[in-house]
């Protein structure tokens, strides 16, 4: 099999999916409330297990994961703000949120190591699961932010109520270390240096390695 033969790339239309939202998400914050840019994430995300070639097992899955999500959303938006409805709806509509990203990060590992020939859609994926690294861990920063509101300082409160945790999520995964944004309680913290070591070992060990396998002559048995 030669590189003629490759599939086409899902994975790179994917990954461009992934750039334009995560480009796009500070500059929707501006005209939207924040969980409601939570919603494009479930298409994309179910997007990726379809690109994954996930099966109908795990598409069932994850539109269910995304059904949940949408309903836990569209419920905090109809009830009273700051009520406890409203806080509850919201944590779940993160949960679901979260364990989505890592679904679909779970079947584009899956196809990736299926895969007996490293191809550029390999490689793709494989830039697809560390863009998806950024968005779970700030999913998860928004959870921890909604359980306890002192988790984050901003340097910039006039800016908006509570800090662009998705923004820090990928400055802190890029380990550029802004400080505009600074995690004060312990568990924000620890999250923060789980994340900045994860995107550290993932580029050094999981990307090189996958690059590497690409590069290398085909053995022929």
């Amino acid at each position: 099999m030669d590189g003629s033969s490759e599939r086409p790339p899902k994975c790179g239309w994917l990954l461009g999916g992934l750039v334009a939202l995560l480009i796009a998400f500070p500059f929707l914050e501006d005209v939207a409330r924040p969980l409601v840019l939570i919603l494009p994430l479930a298409a994309v995300f179910v997007a990726g297990v379809i690109a994954a070639d996930g099966g109908r097992l795990h598409i069932r899955c994850a539109v269910a994961i995304a059904a949940i999500q949408v309903a836990f959303t569209v419920l905090s938006l109809v009830v009273r703000e700051r009520g406890t409805v409203y806080l509850v709806s919201v944590a779940f509509a993160l949960v679901a949120t979260a364990v989505l990203i890592l679904f679909s990060m779970y079947c584009i590992l899956r196809y990736v190591m299926r895969s007996r020939l490293i191809s550029r859609d390999q490689i793709f994926a494989g830039i697809c699961l560390y863009v998806m690294l950024g968005f779970a861990f700030g999913a998860v920063f928004y959870l921890v932010n909604i359980l306890d509101p002192s988790s984050f300082l901003s340097a910039n409160r006039a800016a908006r109520e509570s800090p662009d945790l998705m923004y820090f999520s990928f400055v802190t995964l890029a380990t550029l270390g802004y400080g505009d944004i600074t995690p004060r309680t312990n568990a924000a913290r620890s999250l923060a240096i789980l994340e900045a070591l994860a995107g550290m070992l993932y580029i050094a060990v999981f990307m090189a390695r996958l690059v590497s396998m690409r590069s290398e002559p085909r053995k022929s048995h």
